[in-house]
């Protein structure tokens, strides 16, 4: 009696599909327009980016201008200034010191330094928009992204017209329910992240048609140069945000020759785009300035990765074990064990560091061992192991996300990609499928259904960052676990 009443409400419900997904991208849309208010820029006002995409947008006018793309002068004032004299984690004493001449001086020195940390090409990609003011600007990228959102699920519709609009459309929000958050997250700073959901998305649809294809009676034969369009996007998605460098590791695993170079010959083309309009030199040196400041100076703070939002296994560890790594840690109860840097020591780095690059690079050669693995079973490519490849790319999209330096909530987005795909697979859901969309929602809801104090608590002990550990665990499981009971039936 219960199944066939919420049978008979999924078929009211999946009737509306469609204006359910305009009521979802309007919403989305809605919440971009926090894009255009006043910047907060903290106690000290070093923030005045009114959203991630200023930030984005200030460094395309800097290219244009063939300025200094980077800021790198603030960050060298940061490195060769001398210690101020002050507790930085004490907000009073921060603003009585912003207020004298020698604290203003200094704050301004360093206004701006890291606010652009992605590689030129995406500064050249928004070049046109450099030319007009921000509120237009950005208005543009809002738009833009959200129909390449868009375009992501109709590129998934092309294997699947036989379904009726209605119910594509009603999967499609059923899709994007678990990341709501996230995505609403991303809307409202003009994040990378639609931009990313797209090219990752659709470079593995076009790379790899198969992961849509209901069954092999509908399998068409793949248009070889779409393979190296698909190819092209991831490469163009791992030059504006290196960690869908991961996904090559899918295209190893399921044989697509053709997409890996089209990945790499735009991945090499994006990194001399931006020479054709400030030249080679000019180029070269906005490159190894780039260098020079995510990887031989950031890189060096493996231990300390600051701000409660950042949910990194690097930064998770970091907010549990070293003072410092967040301005509230003290609020909470934490550190749990070093109060000091001092008292953290060069032993006590040492040995964080030791067990966050354990966890890194034990991630990584999983991810490599199962790529190789799967490069090498035929099986792993039959129409009825999609499941075990989608969770595979699902466990890469977390991987990717949880090694990275800085991945903030909404950055999990990309994990859209993944459950669009697993939700146009017709083979049925598990329960513990269901329980691991669960997981997601929880951990994307939490941020909307906790607020203040408890949200705190659970930003600072990172316990997102926790939960998607365990999710990429489960998910690789999971995918063994696929191929195993599918080889029973080979």
């Amino acid at each position: 009696m219960v199944s066939q009443i919420l049978e008979k409400i999924q078929l009211y419900v999946e009737k509306g599909g469609v204006y359910l997904a305009l009521v979802a991208f309007l919403a989305l849309l809605v919440a971009g327009l926090r894009v255009l208010d006043e910047a907060d820029g903290g106690l000290l006002q070093l923030r005045t980016a009114r959203s991630d995409f200023e930030d984005y947008y200030n460094a395309s006018v800097r290219m244009a201008e063939k300025g200094d793309l980077y800021r790198i002068q603030a960050a060298r004032n940061m490195e060769e200034s001398a210690d101020p004299g002050i507790d930085i984690n004490n907000p009073i004493e921060l603003l009585r010191f912003s207020m004298t001449p020698e604290g203003k001086a200094y704050l301004e020195s360093i206004r701006g330094a890291g606010s652009y940390l992605y590689l030129p090409f995406f500064a050249f990609l928004l070049l046109p928009l450099s030319f007009v003011g921000y509120e237009v600007a950005v208005m543009v990228f809002q738009i833009s992204c959200l129909v390449l959102l868009w375009t992501f699920f109709v590129l998934i519709r092309r294997s699947h017209d036989h379904m009726s609009r209605e119910e594509f459309w009603y999967r499609a929000v059923l899709s994007m329910l678990p990341v709501a958050s996230f995505l609403s997250e991303n809307a409202a700073n003009a994040n990378v992240g639609f931009l990313l959901v797209f090219l990752c998305g659709g470079g593995l649809l076009l790379s790899t048609p198969d992961l849509t294809v209901e069954s092999a009676s509908e399998k068409k034969r793949p248009v070889h140069w779409m393979q190296y369009v698909g190819g092209a996007l991831l490469g163009m998605a791992a030059v504006i945000k290196i960690m869908p460098v991961i996904l090559g590791l899918y295209l190893v695993a399921s044989r697509s020759y053709r997409a890996l170079i089209g990945a790499t010959l735009a991945g090499i083309a994006c990194l001399f785009l931006p020479a054709l309009y400030a030249g080679w030199g000019t180029n070269l040196g906005w490159h190894l300035e780039w260098y020079e400041m995510m990887i031989h100076t950031y890189s060096q703070y493996g231990v300390v990765r600051p701000y409660a939002n950042n949910q990194t296994i690097s930064a998770a560890i970091s907010k549990l074990f070293v003072a410092g790594s967040d301005p509230d840690q003290s609020t909470v109860g934490l550190p749990l064990i070093y109060r000091s840097l001092e008292e953290l020591g060069s032993a006590g780095a040492f040995w964080l560091r030791t067990i966050i690059k354990t966890l890194v690079y034990g991630f990584l050669a999983m991810a490599v061992f199962m790529a190789i693995l799967f490069s090498l079973r035929r099986k792993f490519l039959r129409p009825d192991k999609r499941p075990a490849r989608i969770y595979f790319i699902q466990s890469l999209v977390l991987i990717s996300l949880l090694v990275s330096g800085v991945s903030w909530f909404h950055a999990y987005s990309l994990l859209l990609v993944p459950l669009a795909l697993r939700v146009y697979e017709p083979t049925p859901w598990s329960a513990e499928e269901f329980s691991m969309a669960g997981l997601i929602a929880f951990s994307g809801f939490g941020n909307l259904l906790f607020s203040g104090i408890f949200r705190d608590y659970l930003a600072l002990y990172s316990v997102h960052a926790w939960l998607m550990v365990a999710l990429t665990v489960w998910s690789m499981t999971l995918v063994f676990r696929f191929l195993r009971k599918e080889a029973e039936y080979a």
